[in-house]
């Protein structure tokens, strides 16, 4: 008799850099009660924030505090073996493998630098695409997984067909409702304005936070979480994994 698959609410989040204010960080942490959650952008005081205020809800954690660089995996399941990943020096990527209910379950939190304007339109350098056909190599590879993070794309860039290419599903095309927009939420940490238009909440436009998986995996739902302070919006699902 084939086991029932195991329900893991999944999600991701760039937590811009400090702009998420550690408190309100928390706050929608404890909320949204995902079992696993992939952080981009994490700062130190919400990083030193989460150790100290979600020891509980999330027993497992690996943080890397490093501002537009750091990355962050917060879990219910046991860590089995973490990873900084040097795919593109400067934005290490993460990754982690949990175990769910016996499965090893392969997490990656990846932020690739964004597209630049160049002579043929706006493109990825050579390097940051290297990251990313990386990244999807490691996920099949090394499947079950989830690569979780702020890509930088949308549907409309050409990586995003060879990440579909390559076997990997995104959860939110799949399972979600609407448009899925989660960028910008408030003019972000990096622009030279004065920070005070921080507190001015924007209508997203862009869909560039994604909830990819592979093989044993499907999703079940998909959906824009709540407002937690930064210029993203988290992205979460439901996905089912299965224990054959």
């Amino acid at each position: 008799m084939t086991p029932e698959p195991v329900q893991v609410g999944i999600m991701t989040f760039n937590v811009g850099n400090g702009l998420a204010h550690p408190a309100r960080l928390v706050l929608l942490l404890q909320e949204v009660g995902a079992d696993i959650v992939g952080l981009q952008e994490l700062a130190p005081a919400q990083a030193e924030a989460i150790a100290r205020e979600l020891s509980e809800t999330y027993p497992y954690q690996v943080l890397n505090p490093h501002g537009f660089a750091g990355k962050g995996l917060l879990s219910r399941y046991p860590v089995l073996a973490t990873e900084q990943l040097a795919l593109y020096p400067a934005r290490p990527d993460l990754r982690v493998v949990v175990d769910v209910d016996g499965v090893r379950l392969t997490v990656l939190v990846a932020h690739p630098p964004p597209p630049r304007l160049r002579r043929a339109g706006i493109r990825f350098d050579p390097a940051a695409l290297r990251q990313l056909d990386a990244l999807a190599r490691l996920a099949v590879e090394h499947a079950p997984t989830v690569l979780l993070g702020d890509l930088n794309l949308t549907r409309r860039n050409p990586v995003y067909a060879r990440f579909a290419a390559a076997g990997l599903a995104d959860a939110f095309a799949i399972a979600g409702r609407g448009r899925g927009w989660t960028l910008p939420r408030r003019v972000g940490q990096a622009a030279s304005f004065d920070h005070g238009l921080h507190a001015l909440p924007l209508r997203p436009v862009a869909r560039v936070d994604y909830i990819w998986y592979t093989s044993a995996l499907q999703a079940e739902a998909a959906w824009v979480g709540p407002d937690g302070g930064s210029d993203h919006l988290p992205v979460l699902a439901r996905l089912a994994l299965s224990r054959s």
